[in-house]
């Protein structure tokens, strides 16, 4: 979540530069069949109100319950896909949605959901009853991020997240780059924040160092210059890490470094992944080099920045996407696999700080359409010639060590 998403992942605007080989990792052996398809729901077998039309965001609680955002509206499902309820709607009222697509959608691993919008929160409890409905411009809370860290709920753009973990303490993640200053001269920042029963602290602000907004024909999104990551574990705590910024190169290895913080009293602990240094592929630089092809002045510029930072940067980072399973880090590096588009994925148990299993994928990890819990990945599809579904995954035991 999405650091929100169970794993909430903190998202700052990406670079955007052909697909890079990744930092391939020393895999065990590989294994087969890591995904198992054990069930599909949504299109069929269903009343009417269920059947899934334009779905664009998933969530899946402890008891394997299953939220689609579609329609205006929250579809539940239970654990073996049948209908479950149905909540929400379009409009502006308590419990409803103006947007057809929410900001975020996430729920904690205390079973709260939050449904975020530009300019609006909702709120629901486990047992998915409704409890309020923020508006940002007259919250006290969001007008101090908005006036004193420069962050705003409010702002197109903005990659900004609400994570309840009850009705009185949240996880706020937020940056200060949009897709509207994003050629204005400065610095920009992300924050991961803890709001207790009304109180608000910064658990982490680090420089968000690869903010441009280039568009290239046939580009891909690849955030290979480091950029912050986290997630809330069991027991409401944060893990977080910056790609960049809490890596220690030695020789040709490096370590990056994550953090645990019990935000409601403050505990905190670290542990380190070693891990063999890929530079940045050659290729990669060569493309955001701005005598590579003819270009605007102002595009120059922007590919200039980005040329210069890739050469400072010189490494790819461990990871370039981050979900999680309870106290489990799924860490994925996009590849090439016999000429099909893959995923390096490396599993950390985040309690011992340990590696389990290194494993090579060709199923998809982006984090919007994807969930991995309670030991299966659910997606968000829509096969050729069908209708949208939810596939449910089993995840082979042995990538938790078991």
């Amino acid at each position: 979540m999405r650091l929100l998403r169970i794993v909430f992942i903190i998202v700052s605007a990406s670079v955007l530069i052909p697909h890079s080989a990744g930092a391939r990792q020393t895999l065990q052996k590989p294994l087969e069949n890591v995904f198992t398809l054990e069930l599909q729901f949504g299109d069929k077998d269903v009343p009417s109100e269920y059947l899934l039309a334009r779905p664009n965001q998933i969530a899946v609680n402890d008891a394997g319950d299953v939220y689609v955002f579609d329609e205006y509206k929250v579809k539940v499902y239970d654990k073996n896909g049948k209908p479950k309820t149905i909540f929400g709607g379009q409009g502006q009222g308590p419990g409803e949605f103006a947007l057809s697509s929410p900001i975020t959608f996430f729920i904690a691993p205390t079973g709260w959901l939050t449904v975020s919008e530009r300019q609006t929160y909702n709120l629901y409890s486990p047992a998915n009853k409704f409890i309020e409905k923020h508006r940002y411009s007259s919250d006290p809370i969001f007008q101090s991020l908005k006036n004193d860290y420069k962050v705003n709920f409010e702002e197109s753009g903005a990659n900004n997240t609400i994570f309840a973990l009850d009705d009185k303490n949240f996880v706020i993640t937020g940056t200060t780059a949009t897709s509207a200053n994003y050629n204005e001269q400065g610095e920009y920042y992300d924050y991961i924040f803890f709001i207790q029963s009304g109180k608000l602290s910064v658990i982490t602000k680090s420089q968000n160092i690869n903010y441009f907004s280039i568009r290239s024909g046939g580009s891909v999104s690849v955030n290979i210059l480091g950029r912050l990551f986290g997630a809330v574990l069991p027991g409401s705590q944060i893990l977080y890490t910056h790609t960049l910024f809490d890596e220690k190169i030695m020789n040709d290895t490096a370590q990056l470094t994550f953090h645990i913080v019990s935000p409601e009293n403050n505990v905190k602990r670290e542990f380190a992944i070693s891990y063999k240094l890929e530079a940045i592929p050659d290729s990669v630089i060569q493309q955001s080099d701005p005598s590579y092809r003819e270009m605007s002045e102002a595009r120059k510029e922007m590919y200039t920045k980005l040329n210069n930072t890739l050469k400072k940067r010189k490494y790819m980072p461990l990871f370039m996407w981050m979900l999680s399973d309870g106290a489990y880090i799924f860490l994925a590096n996009e590849t090439r696999e016999k000429g099909k588009l893959a995923n390096v994925v490396k599993v950390v148990n985040s309690e011992t700080g340990k590696e389990i299993y290194n494993f090579i994928t060709t199923e998809s990890l982006s984090y919007r359409h994807n969930i991995i819990k309670n030991g299966c990945q659910y997606v968000l599809t829509t096969p050729k010639d069908g209708y949208p579904v939810v596939q449910k995954y089993r995840i082979d035991p042995k990538v938790y060590g078991k």
